[in-house]
């Protein structure tokens, strides 16, 4: 399987496993599963195989981030 295809703006996209998922961020299947259940991680099924794109994950923690303020 090609785990790049081109999307409209021509950047390919990355899909993963669940296993490369849980090793990417350092966590558990169960941590994995509470995250795709409550919708922090985007993931889609085909068949019983959960994937979840690159670009997604990365965009999932930064938008969680806390961000700390310097106030003068």
């Amino acid at each position: 399987m090609d785990n790049k295809q081109m999307r409209s703006d021509e950047k390919p996209i990355k899909w993963l496993r669940s296993s490369d998922v849980r090793e990417m961020l350092g966590i558990s299947d169960s941590t994995l599963q509470t995250m795709r259940i409550n919708k922090t991680l985007p993931a889609y099924k085909l068949g019983s195989t959960w994937f979840y794109q690159e670009g997604e994950i990365f965009e999932s923690l930064l938008a969680g981030r806390n961000i700390k303020i310097n106030q003068a």
